[in-house]
C-alpha cells in the first residue's frame, strides 16, 4: 500500500504571512495538530505544528526565567526569531520531509519514527497533493482483516504449519501442531522466548482459531536472564 492510497487530499494549509495566532485558530477549528506551509509559487516551503507553538511557549517561559536564550550565533538568531516572531513564516519549521504519492506505507511509518514526527505531506511534481498523519496509518491496523484460512480443523493445522514455516522460519522439525474443535496446541523445542511470543501471535491472527496451547519448551542454553531495572514511566 502507498500514500495515495491512504493520504487525506483535502489539506488545510497556511502561507507564511499569515498571522501566527490565526494558524493556531485554524488548527483548532479543524482539530489538526499541523501545517503545510504554501509559498506564493505553490510549494512546500514548510510546516507549522503544535510542537513547533508549544515549544515557542516553553522555551520564551525558560528564557525569561533562566535566562538561557542565546542569540550570539546564526543558530541562536534563528531560534530567537522562531520563538518571538508572529508570522506563520518566522515560526515554522523549515526542514520539511515529505513523500511521493507511491511511497509505500512502511517507509512512511518509518519516517515518522526516526524523525519524530506526526505527519509527511505528500508531494508531486512540487506540489502538494495531500498529507499522511499517524492516524491514518493507525487506521490501517484498525482495519486491517484477520487472516482468512478454509474452515475446520485440517485447513487451521496446514494454515499454521505453513505460516510457521513462510513468517517464522519454524518448519515441522522444530514444532508440531496440532488442533481439535478450533483449539489449537503447539508442540516442540524453541531458541529463545521471543520465539514462543511470535508463534503465539501468529496463531492469534489466523481467523478461525478457537484458543491457543502453548506446549513449546525453551532450551535452557538459550534462555537470557535480564536484571531487574526500574519503570521510567514512560
Amino acid at each position: 500500500m502507498q500514500a495515495k492510497d491512504i493520504m487525506t487530499r483535502n489539506v488545510i494549509t497556511a502561507t507564511p504571512r499569515m498571522n501566527v495566532r490565526n494558524a493556531a485558530l485554524l488548527m483548532r477549528a479543524n482539530d489538526i495538530s499541523g501545517l503545510p506551509i504554501i509559498d506564493d509559487d505553490g510549494k512546500v516551503c514548510g510546516m507549522l505544528t503544535e510542537g513547533d507553538l508549544m515549544r515557542r511557549f516553553g522555551n520564551n517561559c525558560a528564557s525569561a526565567v533562566n535566562g538561557t536564550l542565546k542569540h550570539e550565533d546564526q543558530h541562536g538568531l534563528n531560534a530567537y526569531i522562531q520563538m518571538y516572531g508572529w508570522s506563520v513564516g518566522e515560526a515554522m519549521s523549515h526542514d520539511v520531509i515529505s513523500v511521493t504519492p507511491d511511497t509505500d506505507v512502511g517507509r512512511i511509518g518509518g519516517l515518522m519514527l526516526s524523525h519524530k514526527i506526526k505527519r509527511v505531506p505528500v508531494i508531486n511534481d512540487h506540489r502538494l497533493v495531500g498529507i499522511v498523519s499517524r492516524s491514518d496509518l493507525l487506521n490501517l491496523i484498525i482495519d486491517a482483516p484477520v487472516q482468512n484460512v478454509a474452515i475446520g480443523d485440517d485447513a487451521l493445522r496446514l494454515a499454521i504449519r505453513t505460516r510457521l514455516v513462510t513468517d517464522l522460519g519454524i518448519g515441522s522439525d522444530r514444532v508440531d501442531v496440532t488442533v481439535k474443535d478450533g483449539q489449537v496446541e503447539v508442540r516442540g523445542n524453541l531458541d529463545s522466548d521471543i520465539q514462543r511470543q511470535a508463534i503465539r501471535i501468529l496463531v492469534e491472527n489466523i481467523r478461525g482459531v478457537g484458543g491457543y496451547v502453548d506446549r513449546t519448551i525453551v532450551s535452557p542454553s538459550n534462555v537470557v536472564s535480564f536484571s531487574a531495572t526500574p519503570d521510567d514511566g514512560r
